[in-house]
């Protein structure tokens, strides 16, 4: 396991502080747990403007479609797709 030395301001510190003593944990373990899901993906990343928004709509996008329980592997047979004049051939 490696140390590392993060600067951060004042009140920023003080906030972590308090997050971490109403969670039980420490401002290092808050880190350590932020860095781990970073690196697995599951942590919001710091983008430009705009970034973050179309991030969160993608995020928001591909938990509903996780949601959904479509089988996209149906395929139907070729009567079925013509039957009742549904579809016009050329």
């Amino acid at each position: 396991m490696k140390n590392i030395t993060v600067s951060v301001d004042d009140r920023v510190y003080h906030a972590a502080r308090v997050e971490a003593a109403r969670k039980k944990t420490s401002v290092s373990a808050l880190v350590s747990g932020y860095l781990s899901a970073l690196v697995a993906g599951r942590a919001p990343v710091l983008l430009g403007d705009g970034e973050a928004e179309e991030r969160k709509s993608r995020e928001q996008l591909a938990g509903l479609l996780r949601e959904c329980k479509l089988d996209l592997g149906y395929k139907p047979s070729r009567s079925k797709t013509y039957e009742a004049g549904r579809f016009s051939r050329l």
